[in-house]
């Protein structure tokens, strides 16, 4: 098969695959939505918590985008800001207490529901997966 060809139905194929874990995902999720979840579950990983730079560095969007999901998570009092005492001009994001319990909930449902999606694949077959797409992304983030 040409390379030309099977790179776009791999590609069609990679998104499609995406699109429906995405789909099945926001399904699962009630609580809130998928932007708000991908904050909470960064937040959950950086307990002593991050800047809007870092975190939209983390989740590939501008610090822009994530001002209305971090309003809303705020006002639901699930995250907190506070100053960074080195540099001012800069807001450091944190968990509530609230915000980390159900972060917590959350990810775990979360990661129930991947490892039943991922169960069609062997354990071998998910590491060649996983290696495949990290050779990918190191390619492309090389290409910057």
């Amino acid at each position: 098969m040409e390379k030309a060809k099977l790179a776009v139905g791999t590609w069609i194929r990679l998104m499609k695959s995406y699109n429906l874990i995405l789909r099945r995902t926001r399904r699962r999720i009630k609580e809130c939505t998928l932007s708000q979840f991908d904050v909470l579950a960064q937040l959950e990983r950086h307990p002593e918590g991050v800047t809007f730079s870092e975190l939209s560095k983390e989740l590939l969007v501008t610090a822009g985008n994530l001002t209305g999901v971090v309003d809303r998570l705020e006002k639901s009092g699930l995250v907190v800001r506070s100053s960074v005492p080195t540099d001012r001009r800069s807001v450091l994001l944190r968990l509530t207490e609230k915000g980390d319990t159900l972060a917590k909930r959350l990810i775990a449902r979360h990661r129930r529901d991947l490892k039943f999606v991922f169960s069609v694949l062997t354990e071998e077959e998910l590491v060649q997966l996983r290696n495949l797409l990290d050779k990918l992304q190191q390619a492309l983030e090389e290409e910057k």
